[in-house]
């Protein structure tokens, strides 16, 4: 059953090219020859040879130039319309870059404050009481945790921080408030508490 389906198809796609193949055929059989109308010898060396073109073949190449979009005297028109005039040399500064605005006094003190802040925190928790500053486990309790914990946590703060200022926002100074504030209220908080 399918060995007799295949050979179906295979006729199909063998009639269906003989078929485009004939209607090809018939179709430029039909056509008109651009050398029918060319006035000379009708063999085929004198169609190849080059010779003084008919007015009829002068005039169609004449009325076809400006239609070429590709054609190098319309290259070179468009690529002289579209060059630019020279600009005027400004003697102005150029404005100063995001990046070296975006770190200011107001920036830097913020964050500073942010990473003292964390450090107190860091060494008011560390000499807390076990049972007070549960807030904090006893199992980051150690200098190296706290340390390992707050100053990665501040630096990616400031860096948030920086990104929103950069960024052209006034709100850069939210992350590094709320940060910094909640340090200062828990290292009073473990500061009640210290041995």
């Amino acid at each position: 059953m399918k060995l007799q389906t295949a050979k179906a198809g295979l006729w199909l796609v063998t009639l269906a090219m003989t078929g485009t193949t004939v209607a090809a055929a018939q179709i430029s059989a039909q056509a008109p020859s651009p050398i029918a109308g060319y006035s000379g010898k009708p063999d085929a060396l004198s169609v190849l040879s080059p010779g003084k073109p008919s007015e009829g073949e002068s005039m169609t190449v004449s009325t076809a130039e400006p239609s070429l979009p590709d054609a190098p005297s319309a290259m070179a028109e468009r690529q002289a319309a579209q060059e630019p005039s020279p600009a005027p040399q400004s003697t102005e500064q150029s404005p100063r870059s995001p990046v070296s605005t975006s770190i200011g006094p107001a920036f830097v003190v913020a964050n500073g404050m942010l990473l003292g802040s964390t450090i107190a925190n860091a060494e008011l928790i560390a000499r807390c009481r076990p049972s007070s500053c549960q807030a904090v486990p006893d199992s980051i309790r150690s200098r190296p945790a706290l340390y390992g914990i707050g100053i990665p946590s501040s630096l990616a703060i400031s860096y948030i921080s920086y990104r929103i200022k950069r960024g052209g926002s006034r709100w850069w100074i939210v992350p590094v408030a709320v940060f910094t504030a909640g340090n200062v209220v828990y290292a009073a908080h473990a500061a009640q508490w210290s041995r």
